[in-house]
């Protein structure tokens, strides 16, 4: 049995030819599918920059798994130039496969399922995150007039297909609806939830401290992350006299938020971690943080944030997304609200006994998300949507 996977996902090729991703798309997660599909075809974005710093990727290279490179549709003028090629090319390997698998919101995998609905293909479609937040919060005008003209085709698209996955408990179900099967699972990768990282983590926040870490993990190209809303909140921290460093991992390109930290009067408080592989070294980072922050602008059910919950730390967090699904409501901030993210670090960076208990609040709503635990929802989706296909 063989899949098409689309989605909008930039993959990276080393000088020598071969293939990697960043973020969380490594091979465990392709795993997940070769469980029940005997091969798979990733039909996505390939970056047009080789990389070098290859240790700094995952892998793409299990042998059922092979890659497809989509040329750009993200825009008009992408969309007028490249759309043919798409289509030929992702038509071509759906004759070839026997189903699709859509990741929204994208562009490829919104003309991915048009094109399985024209020849009859059966489709499902994972839900991780809201296009219109995306768009209307990317700070172009472009963006925000596609806005409404991408959410209704996410929504008819998911409305119509006969199986969607959501990585949120609620909030992209309300705004998302479908009218086939649907199961919600986070696509977090999370083996065991360890005491022994709350212990650390407790014992850590009983320690004095003079400089406290925060932390935040993102692709710096990314608006949508709230970086501008971090610096401005560490900027108020700063002007308080707290003493802190604010560590960042991610891919991107850091001089625009190194010149707005410059002008804000921090950016001797800011270091660029760069990527990390994720698994171990990306826990072992989150470690030494003492309060992690994701002030999005839009978000499904960040990865980054329960990660951070099962290492026992600190978690504030927008109200953007799964984001109040996951943390204490009281380290909720209001979208783009900077004074109010300022105000929650201040709240757990001056209130130990407080920061103490979101620590543990934090490491018990994580085990949720549980490999053994997610695995045995994910398992049983996918093997009605094989029994689906078989049928057909």
């Amino acid at each position: 049995m063989k899949v098409v996977f689309a989605h909008d996902h930039v993959f990276k090729e080393s000088l020598d030819g071969n293939l990697y991703t960043a973020g969380s798309f490594n091979n465990e997660v392709w795993k997940r599918y070769l469980n029940h599909f005997d091969e798979i075809i990733v039909a996505a974005r390939l970056d047009s920059k080789k990389v070098e710093a290859i240790n700094k990727y995952n892998n793409f290279d299990l042998h059922q798994t092979s890659f497809l490179p989509i040329p750009s549709l993200s825009g008009p003028i992408a969309q007028f130039k490249n759309k043919s090629e798409a289509i030929e090319k992702i038509k071509k390997a759906l004759i070839e496969s026997d189903a699709l698998i859509a990741r929204l919101p994208s562009e490829i995998g919104n003309l991915s399922i048009g094109i399985a609905q024209e020849m009859g293909k059966p489709f499902a479609v994972e839900v991780v995150a809201c296009v219109w937040d995306a768009l209307w919060n990317y700070g172009k005008l472009q963006a925000k007039i596609y806005a409404p003209i991408a959410f209704n085709k996410m929504k008819r698209a998911i409305y119509n297909a006969p199986y969607a996955i959501y990585v949120t408990n609620d909030f992209l179900q309300e705004r998302y609806p479908c009218s086939g099967k649907i199961e919600n699972v986070s696509n977090v990768e999370i083996k065991d939830v360890m005491e022994a990282s709350l212990e650390k983590r407790l014992e850590s926040l009983n320690l004095p401290k003079e400089k406290y870490n925060i932390g935040m993990i993102g692709n710096l190209n990314n608006r949508i992350k709230g970086w501008d809303i971090a610096l401005k909140a560490i900027g108020i921290l700063n002007k308080k006299g707290i003493d802190f460093q604010f560590h960042i991992l991610g891919d991107g390109n850091k001089e625009k938020w190194n010149d707005m930290a410059r002008s804000l009067g921090v950016d001797d408080k800011l270091t660029f971690t760069g990527v990390l592989p994720s698994g171990e070294p990306v826990f072992n980072w989150l470690d030494k943080i003492d309060v992690y922050i994701q002030p999005s602008f839009q978000e499904g059910l960040p990865r980054a944030v329960i990660e951070a919950m099962s290492r026992g730390c600190p978690v504030v967090g927008s109200a953007a997304g799964g984001i109040p699904e996951l943390i204490d409501n009281s380290c909720i901030h209001r979208v783009g609200d900077f004074e109010g993210l300022a105000d929650s670090l201040l709240n757990i960076i001056t209130n130990r006994n407080f920061a103490k208990e979101i620590a543990v609040k934090n490491h018990i709503e994580s085990r949720r998300y549980q490999k053994n635990i997610l695995d045995k929802k994910r398992n049983n989706f996918w093997n009605e949507f094989l029994n689906h296909i078989n049928s057909n």
